[in-house]
């Protein structure tokens, strides 16, 4: 762990782009927060290269509820997963990615885990 410290550290002060990393506690954690409507939220400004003009603009774009849309935007801001950037009266919701990539990883069950659903 003290080796990887040390290059980030090095890496920063060189520079160098560092991928972010957003951790969550369990499977069912990030269950809750990447919904299929919120992947699709992503991957939607993904394809708009990273930005939308509003969250009401992302609503229509999406055919969503403007309500839902927000709640969405400012949860996944709140797990830095996107981003909110002050437009006048208006937020811009912002993806500074190219790409999200999932890494999972499965041990055992923790023992603060609950089973899955049938």
């Amino acid at each position: 762990m003290r080796e990887d410290t040390l290059g980030a550290v090095g890496a920063i002060s060189e520079a160098e782009e560092q991928p972010a990393v957003v951790s969550f506690r369990t499977v069912g954690e990030l269950r809750k927060i990447l919904t299929d409507c919120r992947i699709e939220l992503l991957r939607a400004l993904i394809a708009t290269d990273g930005a939308a003009e509003s969250i009401a603009a992302l609503a229509d774009d999406l055919d969503r509820d403007y309500r839902s849309v927000h709640d969405d935007v400012s949860l996944l801001a709140d797990y830095g997963l996107l981003f909110l950037v002050d437009d006048g009266r208006s937020k811009r919701p912002y993806i500074p990615y190219e790409r999200i990539r999932l890494d999972v990883e499965f041990v055992g069950r923790q023992p603060d885990e609950e089973p899955a659903p049938a």
